[in-house]
C-alpha cells in the first residue's frame, strides 16, 4: 500500500505490465499479440502507441477477445515536432522520432511505477533509449522484445564482434556477394546499434518471437555470446500464443479468397503477398504479373494500398494505383485471384489448397508460413529481410530465392517469377522443400501444444516476470 498526495491510502497492483513497441504496425501487431497473452494471466497490460495507431486495436479490446486486462495509452508528441533543431540534422528519420518519443514514454512510465509494486516494461529493441532513467527505479524491470530471428541478429553481432562459428563462415564464403552486409540491409548506423545494444546492461532479460525447433542452434550461440547472461526466452511463433482460446477466426471465414480456395486442389496454390513497406515501381508491378501468369500455376496476389506505399515527403501528390497489364486478368480468369485489400494471411497459409509463399520475407510471415508447412519463394527487400530469406533457403531449406541480393538494384523480371514458382510448386526439389517445411510445421505444433517444450517456455516468462 502507499499514500497519495491526500493521505488516502491507495492499494497497488502487484505487478503491472507496459509495453512500448516501435511505431510500426508489425511491431504493434505482435506487441499486442504478447498483450493478449499476458493479460488471460489476469495481468493489467498498458500498451503505449499512438493514437491513430491504436485505433483497430482499441476495436479489438471494445470487441472483447478475453482483453479486458488491456488498456491502450496514446502517446503524443511534443507540439514543436516540426522543429528538429540542428542537432538532429545528421539523424535518420527514424532516430530524430525515436527522440521525440522519449518525453511522453518517461512520463508514461513514470505515472505506471506509481500504481505498481514492481513495473514490467517489455519495449521493442530499439525503444531501450526512449525509456529514460525510469529504468533505473527500484520497482522497476525491463524486458528487450527482439521481432526478428536469433540468426539475423547472431549474423550481425558477427560483423561487429570477432565471434568464430565454422558453419556460419562456411555458409558466407559459399554464398559470397549473396549474403546480405549490414550496411545494405540496414544502413551505416546499425553498427553502433549493434555494439551499444550488446553493452546494454538495464533490462533483467530478453526473449524472441521464435522458437528452439526452428532456431535453437542460433538461440544457443546468441546465448554464449551474451556479456551479462541474462535470461533469454523463445516464446514463439506469436501467432500461436492464443490458438486454444482464440475464437477471433470465425469471423473471416467468410472471405472471398477461402471461398475460392475452398475450390481449389491441394497443394495447387500459391499464395503471393509482400508485407506493408515493400515498396515497388509499376514496372515491377508488370513483370511480376506477367511471371505469374507464364507460370501457368494458380496464385492468389495481395496487391494493396500498402504495397505501393512511397515515401511520403518525396512523392507527395503523386498517384501511385498500380494497373495490372492490359488484359491480364482475363487471361488469368479462373486461376489468379488479385485482392487489393486486407486478407487472413494466416487463414489463407493454413489452407490445404495453398502450397507456396511468394513472399518478402519479413519474419513474421516467415513463422506464419513455417508453422502452417508452405515452403517459401524468397523475394527480401530491406531491413532482417535479406538475411531471413538466406535463413529459410540455405538453413531450413524450405525455400527458394526469387533473385539474389546482389541483385537488389535491378527489376525482378517476369522470367525470374516465372522460374522460381515453377520450381517451388512443380518440381521434385519443391517437393522435397514442402516436406521439411511439413516435418517442421508438425514439430511446432507439437511444441506449443500443452506439455510442448515452446508452451513451457511460454509460461516460464509469465512465472519470472510474476515471481
Amino acid at each position: 500500500m502507499a499514500s497519495n498526495s491526500s493521505g488516502i491510502v491507495v492499494h497497488l497492483n502487484e505487478v503491472i505490465v507496459a509495453l512500448v513497441p516501435f511505431p510500426e504496425y508489425s511491431h504493434l501487431n505482435q506487441l499486442f499479440i504478447i498483450a493478449r497473452f499476458i493479460a488471460s494471466h489476469n495481468i493489467p497490460v498498458h500498451l503505449l502507441c499512438f493514437a491513430d495507431q491504436s485505433q483497430n486495436f482499441r476495436q479489438r479490446v471494445q470487441d472483447g477477445l478475453g482483453v479486458s486486462n488491456i488498456h491502450l495509452d496514446d502517446l503524443l508528441l511534443p507540439s514543436e515536432t516540426e522543429d528538429t533543431g540542428n542537432a538532429d540534422n545528421d539523424l535518420p528519420s527514424i532516430a530524430v522520432l525515436l527522440k521525440k518519443l522519449t518525453e511522453p514514454i518517461h512520463r508514461a512510465c513514470v505515472h505506471l511505477s506509481t500504481n505498481a509494486k514492481r513495473l514490467v516494461i517489455i519495449h521493442d529493441n530499439p525503444m531501450r533509449t526512449s525509456i529514460g532513467d525510469v529504468l533505473s527505479f527500484p520497482n522497476v524491470e525491463s524486458y528487450i522484445f527482439h521481432s526478428v530471428p536469433a540468426f539475423t541478429r547472431y549474423s550481425l553481432f558477427r560483423r561487429c564482434i570477432d565471434i568464430v562459428d565454422d558453419d556460419h563462415d562456411k555458409m558466407i564464403q559459399q554464398l559470397q556477394d549473396e549474403f546480405p552486409t549490414m550496411e545494405s540491409c540496414f544502413g551505416p548506423y546499425m553498427g553502433l546499434f549493434v555494439r551499444t545494444e550488446r553493452e546494454w546492461k538495464l533490462n533483467s532479460g530478453e526473449f524472441i518471437n521464435s522458437c528452439r525447433e526452428v532456431e535453437g542452434k542460433y538461440l544457443d550461440l546468441l546465448a554464449n555470446e551474451s556479456t551479462h547472461k541474462k535470461p533469454l526466452w523463445a516464446i514463439g511463433p506469436l501467432h500461436m500464443l492464443l490458438l486454444e482460446s482464440d475464437d477471433s477466426s470465425s469471423s473471416t471465414t467468410c472471405h472471398e479468397c477461402l471461398a475460392f480456395l475452398d475450390e481449389q486442389d491441394v497443394n495447387s496454390e500459391i499464395f503471393v503477398s509482400f508485407g506493408t513497406n515493400t515498396k515497388f515501381s509499376q514496372d515491377q508491378v508488370n513483370e511480376l504479373a506477367l511471371g505469374l501468369e507464364q507460370s501457368n500455376h494458380k496464385f492468389i496476389w495481395v496487391l494493396r494500398e500498402a504495397d505501393k506505399k512511397m515515401d511520403t515527403e518525396k512523392f507527395e501528390g503523386k498517384n501511385w494505383n498500380f494497373e495490372l497489364p492490359d488484359g491480364f486478368q482475363e487471361r488469368v480468369e479462373g486461376r489468379g485471384m488479385v485482392v487489393r485489400n486486407w486478407v487472413p494471411q494466416l487463414e489463407i497459409l493454413g489452407h490445404k489448397s495453398i502450397g507456396g509463399f511468394l513472399s518478402h520475407c519479413g519474419w513474421n510471415s516467415c513463422l506464419e508460413s513455417i508453422s502452417m508447412g508452405v515452403p517459401i519463394a524468397a523475394w527480401p527487400n530491406n531491413a532482417d529481410q535479406p538475411y531471413n530469406a538466406v535463413f529459410i533457403t540455405n538453413v531450413l531449406k524450405i525455400g527458394i530465392s526469387v533473385w539474389t541480393w546482389a541483385q537488389r538494384k535491378e527489376l525482378v523480371t517476369a522470367a525470374a517469377v516465372e522460374k522460381a514458382v515453377k520450381i517451388l510448386m512443380g518440381s521434385a526439389e519443391g517437393e522435397e522443400m514442402r516436406q521439411r517445411a511439413v516435418d517442421l510445421s508438425n514439430k511446432i505444433k507439437n511444441s506449443v501444444s500443452n506439455g510442448g517444450r515452446a508452451r513451457k517456455e511460454m509460461e516460464s516468462f509469465i512465472s519470472y516476470i510474476t515471481r
